[in-house]
C-alpha cells in the first residue's frame, strides 16, 4: 500500500517521468524481496547494512552480471529517499532519521561511480574534424552531417532534437522554439533557445539542410531530421517525412563519424558539455554567463558548471601554468598577455612606438 502511495507521490507531486518512477520502485521491491517482505517499520540498521554489503558484494561477481558502482549508488539513494518520505507518513513516524541515513552509499563507492560517469567531450576542433570526414553526396548523408551543427547551435538533448519540426527553427532570428507540446524537452519545459555562437560554418551547414528539406517538399510540421528514405513511397506523389522513433540513429551517426575521423566515440549529450566549456571564452560579464546558462535550459548557473563545465586535464594544466608565470611578474605577464591577444594592427603600432623610443634613447 505504501509503495503504491509513494508511486503516486513521485508521479503526481514531484512530476517524475515513468522511467524514473519505475527505477525507484524496482529498488524498493529488490530490498523487500531480499528482506523477505518484512514490515518496513521493523527494518533495522543492521538489516540495511547487510543489504548494502550484499549490493557491494554483487559488484564483484565474476560471471559478468555484477552491478556497477553507479547502479549501487543510485539504488541506495532511491531507498534513502523512500524511507525519508515514509518516516513522515502516518503510522510510520517511528522510523528515526538515523535509520534512513544508513542507506548512504560508501564514499569510495561514490567516488568510483563519479569517475565511471566521466565521458569523453569533443573539442570544437575535433567536431570540425568529424564533419570533414563525413560524406555529403546524398540527402541522407547531408541530413546526418547537419546533426552535429544542430546539437552545437541548439545545445539540445537528442530526444528534443529528433522531435523538432521545421516550424520550430527560426533562421532569420537564429533561434529555435522548444514547444513542450511537440518537442520532447526535459521536464516538459517550453523555452526559446538562441543559437550558440559556434561559428558561421556550423550555421551554414544547418541552414543548407533546412533549405534542402523545404526544396524537396517538407512543410512546417515535418521533422527537422526525418527518417530516410527521401523519396515518395510507392503510389504517392510526395515524400512522407516521418519522425525518428528513437535517438538511436543519431548515436549511430556519431559513432560512425567519430570512427572515420579517428577520435573517440562521444554521445550526443556530450556536445552540451562542449558548448558549456566555451562559456568562459564567450562571456564578458556574469550577466552574459547567466544568459548562456539559461540558453542551455538551466535555471541555475551552478547546474551548468557542476555537470557540464569540468575542464580537461590539459586545459587545467595550461591555465595553472599561466597563473604560475603571472605570479613571478604579474605586471609584465599581464602586459605580455594583452599584447598577445591584441590584433596585428595594434601590435604593429606598439612595436613602432617601442622602436621610436629606442631611437630616441640612443
Amino acid at each position: 500500500m505504501m509503495v503504491y502511495l509513494y508511486q503516486n507521490e513521485l508521479k503526481q507531486a514531484r512530476g517524475f517521468n515513468k522511467k524514473t518512477v519505475d527505477a525507484a520502485l524496482r529498488h524498493i521491491w529488490q530490498l523487500d524481496r531480499h528482506l523477505g517482505s518484512i514490515d518496513f517499520r521493523k527494518i533495522t540498521r543492521q538489516a540495511i547494512a547487510h543489504y548494502k554489503d550484499h549490493l557491494i558484494e554483487s559488484s564483484r561477481r565474476p560471471d559478468g552480471k555484477s552491478l556497477s558502482a553507479s547502479t549501487i549508488v543510485h539504488a541506495l539513494g532511491a531507498l534513502e529517499a523512500f524511507f525519508k518520505w515514509l518516516s513522515a507518513q502516518p503510522g510510520y513516524r517511528s522510523i528515526r532519521s538515523d535509520l534512513y541515513a544508513y542507506f548512504t552509499a560508501p564514499r569510495d563507492l561514490r567516488e568510483i561511480a563519479s569517475a565511471a560517469g566521466q565521458k569523453f567531450v569533443p573539442t570544437m576542433e575535433q567536431l570540425r574534424q568529424v564533419l570533414a570526414a563525413m560524406p555529403a553526396k546524398t540527402t541522407a548523408q547531408r541530413r546526418d552531417r547537419a546533426i552535429i551543427p544542430a546539437l552545437l547551435l541548439f545545445g539540445v538533448r537528442d530526444g528534443a532534437l529528433i522531435s523538432l519540426r521545421l516550424k520550430h527553427v527560426d533562421i532569420a532570428g537564429k533561434r529555435i522554439f522548444q514547444d513542450a507540446r511537440e518537442v520532447k524537452t526535459k521536464f516538459s519545459k517550453t523555452n526559446m533557445v538562441d543559437w550558440f555562437p559556434v561559428g558561421d560554418d556550423m550555421e551554414a551547414i544547418l541552414i543548407d539542410w533546412v533549405n534542402e528539406l523545404r526544396e524537396i517538399g517538407a512543410g512546417d510540421d515535418d521533422p527537422l531530421f526525418p527518417a530516410a528514405p527521401f523519396k515518395p513511397w510507392f503510389g504517392l506523389a510526395r515524400i512522407e517525412f516521418e519522425f525518428l522513433v528513437t535517438a538511436a540513429p543519431v548515436r549511430k551517426v556519431l559513432k560512425k563519424a567519430s570512427a572515420a575521423a579517428g577520435i573517440p566515440y562521444f554521445k550526443p549529450h556530450a556536445i552540451r558539455s562542449t558548448v558549456a566549456r566555451l562559456f568562459d571564452e564567450w562571456a564578458a560579464s556574469p550577466k552574459e554567463l547567466k544568459a548562456l546558462s539559461q540558453n542551455l535550459s538551466h535555471m541555475h548557473i551552478g547546474t551548468t558548471f557542476k555537470y557540464y563545465g569540468t575542464l580537461e586535464d590539459d586545459a587545467k594544466c595550461e591555465i595553472i601554468s599561466r597563473i604560475r608565470e603571472r605570479q613571478k611578474s604579474p605586471i609584465d605577464q599581464e602586459i605580455a598577455e594583452r599584447f598577445r591577444n591584441a590584433s596585428s594592427d595594434v601590435q604593429g603600432v606598439v612595436m613602432a612606438i617601442l622602436k621610436i623610443g629606442e631611437n630616441g634613447s640612443n
